[in-house]
């Protein structure tokens, strides 16, 4: 197999998705199209003959007992980094009025339901998720933090912090305690306040919402006030 063009297809693959949530059908298709091609040039190497005869065309592959195992391998693997693709596209895509949370999960539920058909280990499948958490957990401080309206009588020291902890993106985002931390010593921190910060604590520990009605609600949570 070579890797190089397995790569390509799953270039292709995103770009065929990105294109179609843009409304671009014809390029979905092309890049659906284009994803087959590849993975089927990639494993060229694997067939030894093509044969025509009236039944229809046959294709004899070179040590297929021999090589099934790493076949149904390498399969799990691309199986791996497409499901986590897509996933990583459905929590990116339009940040807002995207994907309702109902239709995000059912779509996550769908991909590992294949990944577990297909036999991926727990572990792996757990992967996939990771930077779905992610960007779970960002939207949290997002939103606790007030979104993009600033805090009411704030000081431009407090307004500084408030924007540093905003700046981070996916990946560098206030944790809990932090966020407990400066919402306590700026007067923030009311009571509503406090059981959106214990949400967060449970989602990142858990990997499950605490109140999944709240969270579906989280474009009302409001912004900082004292």
């Amino acid at each position: 197999m070579k890797w190089f063009l397995v790569i390509c297809a799953i270039l292709a693959f995103a770009s065929g998705m990105g294109f179609g949530y843009l409304g671009h059908n014809s390029l979905l298709l092309a890049g659906l199209a284009g994803f087959l091609a590849l993975l089927v040039t990639a494993n060229l190497d694997r067939i030894s003959q093509f044969k025509a005869s009236r039944s229809g065309i046959e294709a004899h592959t070179r040590e297929i007992v021999a090589r099934a195992e790493i076949a149904v391998s390498e399969l799990q693997l691309l199986a791996v980094q497409v499901a986590e693709l897509s996933l990583s596209l459905v929590k990116r895509q339009g940040r807002w009025g995207g994907y309702s949370d109902d239709e995000q999960e059912r779509i996550r539920s769908s991909v590992l339901g294949v990944l577990t058909k297909l036999g991926i280990p727990s572990d792996q499948t757990q992967a996939v998720l990771n930077e779905w958490h992610q960007i779970v957990e960002f939207d949290y401080t997002h939103h606790i933090l007030g979104g993009s309206r600033i805090p009411d009588n704030t000081s431009s020291e407090v307004l500084a912090e408030w924007k540093v902890m905003r700046e981070g993106g996916f990946t560098n985002y206030p944790s809990p305690e932090t966020l407990r931390t400066f919402l306590s010593k700026n007067g923030y921190l009311i009571a509503e306040l406090e059981e959106l910060v214990r949400d967060y604590e449970h989602y990142k520990t858990h990997r499950m919402h605490r109140r999944p009605l709240v969270w579906q609600n989280r474009q009302q949570w409001g912004h900082l006030h004292n």
